[in-house]
């Protein structure tokens, strides 16, 4: 099913007028609200129990929002990664009613009768249970998936830290995740203990594969925080305060710095995160602290924020506004000047969608909206489509933007996609910025070496 949608793309700089630009998203799956398939026990509506064989439960016993086991209004997507043909969800402890914080479904849609396939609990449900809540999940290009559980339960009426918080990585292969590792976060990289700021990750790698730096933004007080793999240490770096300096680019100056220098230059062999800290240190103003008592009608109670996704292809960035309801683009090659910035879409007319979740690899463009809840009620309309997932090709959407001009940098980029692609196993937007001789003379013996751990 192809959904059509109009775009106005601000052309002002080439045409000194407003154009309209055509082109297609094809609509993949939509859901009213999220079910589950525990161990082939479908959930297709509340449950106050998990169903267990010789299990007792008393049906007029009354149950507190926070001791029910499912609610699906409160099934609401934070982010997703896309693998194949399965789609990982993550939904963080922030509601009742929450089985599972990080889920998988396949959505492989071949004869178009699985338009809303069920969630199932993420990497099974053994290892599920013992992962309290999470908020981003990223894939990088050696196949590894990372999280961060903050062990913190941030419902309202049982608020509490459960566990430790932990970086968990797991392989990843076609229809296989196995646990890797799980790092304890060293304690005094946090502030005050506090975890429930652990919301957004961002992975830097060099082959071979164990030279990779974990970035893991603390939302609750200002800093993020670095761990590396090789030494199983953690750094906390402290952002100063955007007021320092005037920022007008639409692009936050931390995700200009971390893209275009972090990302994109760290050199071989030793260079780390160390040399980059200051850049770190650089952030937008800081969002309003989650209250304690924050009520689940609060639309701040969640916060939102910018999402970003670099395609590699193109060294194209796409990103949204805070409130995730526009979808911008910028090359990554060009001045940092507003008029490079190209507005590819409002996610809806009404603003009563957003963006929970995106990803480009390769050629394709992904992302998942979800419907903003009726503030007067807290509910959704259950007749309604609530969530959908959505794609398109990256050449296309480009089409006729600034976003689309190749640069000095254009031919770099071609030849430095077809050397990394000898290596990187599969089509992830998280691509080594350097790979050693010593990687080269054998890359798969090293991959697999990973593998043989287990």
């Amino acid at each position: 099913m192809f959904i059509k949608i109009y775009f106005l793309i601000n052309s002002i700089v080439l045409f000194n007028q407003i154009y309209c630009v055509y082109f297609q998203f094809e609509r993949e799956n939509h859901w009213n609200l999220f079910g589950y398939d525990i161990d082939g026990v479908k959930y297709t509506s509340d449950s106050d129990y998990e169903q267990k064989v010789g299990a007792i439960h008393f049906e007029n016993e009354a149950l507190k929002d926070h001791e029910k086991f499912l609610i699906q209004k409160n099934l609401v997507p934070y982010g997703t990664v896309y693998f194949f043909y399965d789609q990982i969800v993550t939904i963080p402890r922030t509601r009742p009613g929450i089985p599972f914080t990080v889920n998988i479904m396949n959505t492989l849609n071949h004869r178009k009768n699985n338009y809303s396939p069920l969630l199932s609990p993420f990497p099974n449900t053994q290892e599920a249970k013992n992962i309290v809540s999470v908020y981003d999940i990223v894939i990088d290009g050696c196949r590894r998936l990372w999280m961060v559980d903050t062990g913190f339960n941030d419902v309202p009426g049982d608020r509490r830290q459960i566990q430790a918080p932990t970086v968990t990585i797991l392989l990843v292969s076609i229809n296989k995740y196995v646990v890797y590792q799980k790092i304890r976060i060293d304690p005094e990289v946090l502030r005050n203990g506090v975890t429930s700021g652990l919301r957004t990750i961002a992975i830097d790698y060099i082959l071979p594969c164990s030279e990779t730096f974990m970035y893991i933004n603390d939302d609750s007080s200002n800093a993020v925080i670095v761990f590396s793999l090789r030494n199983k240490s953690f750094q906390r770096i402290v952002r100063s305060n955007a007021n320092d300096e005037a920022w007008s680019f639409p692009v936050p100056k931390s995700i200009v710095n971390y893209m275009t220098n972090v990302v994109r230059y760290r050199q071989p062999p030793n260079e780390t995160f160390i040399q980059y800290s200051d850049l770190l240190k650089t952030t937008i103003a800081d969002r309003e602290k989650l209250r304690s008592d924050a009520e689940l009608s609060e639309p701040k109670a969640n916060p939102r924020g910018v999402l970003y996704e670099r395609n590699v292809d193109s060294n194209v960035l796409f990103f949204t506004n805070e409130e995730r309801t526009l979808l911008f683009c910028w090359n990554a090659d060009t001045p940092m000047v507003e008029e490079n910035v190209a507005l590819l879409t409002d996610i809806s007319s009404n603003n009563d969608f957003y963006i929970s979740g995106m990803e480009t690899s390769g050629y394709v463009f992904k992302f998942l909206v979800n419907r903003i809840r009726n503030i007067d009620n807290n509910i959704y309309n259950e007749q309604a489509i609530n969530f959908a997932n959505y794609k398109v090709l990256v050449l296309e959407m480009l089409q006729n933007t600034t976003c689309s001009a190749r640069t000095e940098c254009s031919n770099f980029l071609d030849q430095w996609n077809k050397e990394s692609s000898n290596y990187v196993m599969s089509d992830i937007k998280y691509y080594a910025k350097y790979i050693t001789d010593e990687f080269k003379s054998d890359w798969k013996r090293d991959v697999e070496a990973i593998w043989a751990q287990l």
